[in-house]
């Protein structure tokens, strides 16, 4: 096997190639591109494998890398310590030693989707980033008003409706009055972006058939629905339940020695975007209408007095773990699963 490392920049990447016994056979430095990237690979003798950090590129890479039948693998900077802790860097040295790593099996692989999964994803993301933004202007406007002494509480400021008796309260200040202004159409042109986005999601959704099943469970929308499909794309990356749990950001994780466990807590190694999108999904299904998770937290508040916030994560992993195996199974949603597992815990 030849181990392909390769430091990836905008302008160039630096190849390194280490065999089977450790020894570094060639080197280069070529510009960013398809061909002077395939050119260079294909240069090298089979067995091989390409071997690239987590960055911009990366994507890129790696559809460039299947179109030609090439297997490339994405590495987590985090894990290889060697070349981010190294005191001599050079971009030659770092992808010589992310070869080595690779070599040693000493790697953890970052999953990628691609193709039309990849630009889902992107649409699902850039409505996400639209939404933050709108809240970034949000604050901005409040705090043009209040700097100036003005209350500014609910969000009517926001409205286009209630502008003219807010502008009134600004004429003395004409500065400050072309910032809201401005901040105002920021706004606007914003809430036509996050619509754009949201009705592009809803006809791409229509792709992916566990969409449509997730939307059926009380608290998930169309939204939530599709930023899990996004993140997570297939269930088959994980073993099962517990490994997405972990994934998910509410798996715990436990450091023992021997046979004693001592220490368990949630895992700090998370994907956030799919965390906070359950941790969404949760809250709306509790204060949905009656259903089964709005039925477990109840009965973990009140009946069995555990705190909410414990509940509310309790609730999680079931939330996930029905999406999981419905997902996994192509099966539909069913309201009353919990139900019927109580009757036949009573027989």
């Amino acid at each position: 096997m030849n181990y392909i490392g390769v430091d990836c920049h905008i302008s160039s990447l630096d190849f390194a190639v280490v065999n089977e016994r450790g020894i570094t056979t060639k080197r280069a430095k070529v510009n960013t591109g398809v061909k002077e990237f395939i050119d260079f690979v294909k240069a090298v003798p089979k067995p091989r494998k390409i071997f690239i950090e987590e960055g911009e590129l990366a994507d890129w890479l790696l559809e460039t890398s299947l179109k030609h039948q090439e297997r490339l693998i994405i590495t987590d900077p985090k894990i290889n310590k060697w070349i981010g802790k190294a005191g001599q860097k050079d971009d030659t040295i770092d992808a010589e030693k992310l070869a080595q790593l690779a070599r040693g099996k000493y790697i953890k692989e970052i999953y990628h989707p691609v193709n039309h999964r990849r630009r889902f994803k992107e649409l699902v993301f850039a409505y996400h980033d639209t939404v933050k933004s709108q809240a970034r202007i949000k604050n901005k406007i409040k705090a043009g008003f209040r700097k100036n002494g003005i209350k500014c509480s609910g969000t009517t400021v926001y409205s286009a409706n209630h502008r003219g008796q807010w502008r009134k309260k600004l004429t003395i200040n004409k500065v400050t009055q072309l910032v809201v202004e401005e901040l105002w159409a920021q706004l606007d042109q914003l809430g036509v972006s996050k619509e754009k986005f949201k009705s592009n999601i809803r006809i791409q959704s229509k792709q992916y058939p566990e969409i449509k099943r997730f939307m059926k469970i009380p608290g998930i929308g169309l939204i939530h629905a599709a930023t899990i499909s996004a993140i997570i794309e297939t269930p088959h990356r994980f073993a099962n339940k517990k490994k997405l749990w972990m994934y998910a950001g509410i798996g715990l994780m436990e450091r023992s020695s021997g046979e004693k466990v001592y220490s368990r807590e949630l895992t700090k190694e998370y994907n956030r975007p799919l965390k906070n999108a359950i941790k969404q999904a949760v809250e709306s299904s509790i204060f949905a209408n009656d259903n089964q998770f709005r039925r477990q937290y109840l009965r973990l508040t009140l009946e069995d007095r555990i705190a909410s916030h414990k509940a509310k994560l309790t609730v999680a992993r079931s939330l996930l773990a029905a999406l999981y195996g419905m997902w996994k199974k192509g099966e539909e949603y069913d309201p009353d699963i919990d139900v019927r597992r109580r009757e036949k815990e009573k027989i």
